[in-house]
């Protein structure tokens, strides 16, 4: 596999996405957005006065959902220009984990310490709901579902409609889930039990577990093909969706915590702490 240099970009740890025909990617202080077709920079905007690396950015619709610490920032896709800002968070125990969901104007807010805020982003109304006793770094959506995986090792089912946790299980003792995808009926997602596990979304019930499969901190990127894409301390593994069958694993950088990464069909896109690459596998 051939791996390729797209272009120097100096950072602290990055996070990027794939949406439709362009290449998002948050880099300290600045937000860049790249043409796929020939990586050509289509908008840019410097968002903050400092930089910082407690953020991260979602995608929903026409949206960027961008956290920062206490922060939440609203952005258009279109030309990264910060629509609004909203403080969500008061202190080192309610930072801002991310946007989980988004049904407009509704957007689903992860916060330290189980907390999850559905916001307003019109009225900027805030309900506040407990969800777990515990933070959550993975989640993923299905329908009026939101899964969350928790740093005490539960799943959880919560319910838009009604606004409240529908389920609830432990999947591994004490250990963090880092990461959760949603596809055809089951939930991938990985620990730091070093396993991948998969969950019918239906029963709830494990129904497939790779053990010894990951590092501490892997990120599921998601799948092609029938196959899980799993990114893993500067490695990219490939497993069998239905068995979890490694079918390979190979070098490439996926920058701090396995998050400076992102999957667009067969194309990947990585970084370390100087560049951006892009590989293409089988």
């Amino acid at each position: 596999m051939e791996i390729t240099k797209l272009f120097d970009l100096e950072n602290d740890g990055l996070n990027m996405v794939v949406d439709e025909q362009f290449l998002y990617i948050r880099c300290m202080k600045d937000m860049y957005k790249y043409n796929l077709s020939d990586m050509n920079l289509a908008a840019h905007n410097t968002v903050f006065k400092k930089d910082g690396k407690a953020r991260g950015f979602s995608i929903f619709g026409e949206y960027i959902f961008l956290y920062d610490f206490l922060d939440l920032y609203i952005m258009g896709k279109c030309d990264l220009q910060v629509i609004d800002s909203i403080r969500l968070g008061v202190n080192l125990s309610s930072d801002v984990g991310g946007v989980m969901d988004f049904d407009p104007p509704i957007a689903y807010v992860s916060i330290r310490n189980g907390r999850m805020d559905a916001l307003n982003i019109q009225t900027k109304d805030v309900c506040r709901h407990e969800i777990s006793e515990s933070s959550n770094w993975g989640s993923c959506s299905n329908g009026k579902y939101i899964y969350a995986g928790t740093v005490s090792g539960e799943l959880i089912e919560f319910d838009k409609d009604s606004m409240r946790v529908n389920r609830k299980t432990e999947l591994s003792k004490k250990k963090n889930i880092y990461s959760i995808v949603f596809n055809s009926g089951l939930l991938y997602m990985v620990s730091q039990d070093r396993t991948i596990k998969v969950v019918d979304a239906a029963s709830f019930e494990v129904v497939c577990v790779a053990k010894k499969a990951v590092g501490n901190m892997a990120n599921i990127l998601g799948i092609y093909k029938d196959r899980l894409i799993v990114a893993d301390s500067n490695k990219i593994s490939l497993w069998d969706a239905q068995t979890l069958q490694c079918y390979d694993t190979f070098a490439f950088s996926t920058g701090a915590w396995s998050k400076g990464v992102a999957l667009a069909g067969n194309k990947l896109f990585g970084s370390d702490y100087n560049s951006v690459f892009s590989a293409v596998f089988e």
